[in-house]
């Protein structure tokens, strides 16, 4: 009887064996979602879902000091603007400089460094350094650009937004939270990966999404591709072997990329492959 007992106990232990080393299971889960990578050595979760992309670079970009852009953000009327001046500071970020702010129409603003932004537009959740003051105050003479990481120049454009009043009813101005200047933001910042080549490669557990070429068709092999749409379980790790890149590349190419604590990106992120649309 003991011998029986045993050597049902074997046969059992050797399927189970098996059977996870093939990735199956016993007991009817679903395999086709792999298993999260742990998130690397030194990453940080946000309280954003995002990690920190501290890993991209431990170097100084340029010297302190380096004025690596400056623009004026204008109004179509030309009644209002700011000089903006983005230097290097001694940390390995950038302080916006702020001056000449001037308008014919005192009103609380608020400056914003955006990924892309035009008149007219209303409110962006990614806007970056976002800061106001009020009609009877000076403009602040300066904003850190520390929340934008070590290479700033994903944002290309820095807006004035007339901002809400603290004691006044919002419908007598209607412009209240829409772009009214916009300043394209010339960066010179040398690029971390200067020989970035993106190529295709097969879809794999992690890495199940679809692949889009510059006039938006799907990609199925070959090619040269433009954007990825991230499906459920996509893993940061598996997506940038995928395409051929590290994962310090695959988050320098899309900065704002947000990522749970385990590894996966968020389902149906539109994730940038071309450096040059960064």
């Amino acid at each position: 009887m003991r011998g029986t007992r045993a050597a049902t106990t074997a046969v059992i232990g050797t399927v189970l064996a098996g059977l996870l080393l093939t990735g199956c299971t016993a007991f009817g889960g679903d395999d086709s979602v792999p298993k999260p990578t742990r998130q690397a050595a030194g990453q940080t979760p946000q309280p954003d879902g995002t990690l920190d992309t501290e890993h991209v670079t431990s170097k100084q970009v340029v010297p302190a000091g380096t004025v690596v852009a400056e623009t004026d953000a204008v109004s179509e009327s030309g009644d209002t603007s700011i000089h903006v001046r983005v230097v290097a500071d001694d940390n390995g970020r950038f302080e916006a400089e702020l001056s000449g702010y001037r308008t014919t129409e005192p009103q609380p603003m608020t400056v914003e460094f955006r990924r892309a932004a035009k008149y007219g537009d209303y409110g962006d959740s990614g806007a970056v350094a976002a800061t106001t003051w009020e009609p009877n105050v000076d403009a602040p003479s300066s904003v850190s650009l520390a929340a934008a990481g070590a290479y700033p120049d994903w944002l290309h454009d820095v807006v004035l937004v007339p901002a809400p009043a603290r004691d006044a009813d919002s419908d007598t101005r209607p412009w209240v939270g829409s772009v009214l200047a916009v300043g394209a933001l010339p960066w010179k910042i040398p690029a971390p990966f200067p020989d970035l080549h993106v190529t295709v490669g097969k879809d794999r557990p992690g890495a199940y999404g679809y692949v889009f070429g510059k006039d938006g068709k799907v990609l199925s092999d070959g090619g040269t591709p433009s954007t990825y749409q991230v499906a459920h379980g996509d893993e940061q790790t598996t997506v940038a072997e995928r395409f051929g890149i590290t994962m310090a590349e695959l988050r320098w190419l899309n900065p704002t990329m947000k990522v749970r604590d385990n590894g996966w990106i968020y389902e149906d992120t539109i994730l940038n492959l071309d450096p040059a649309t960064r």
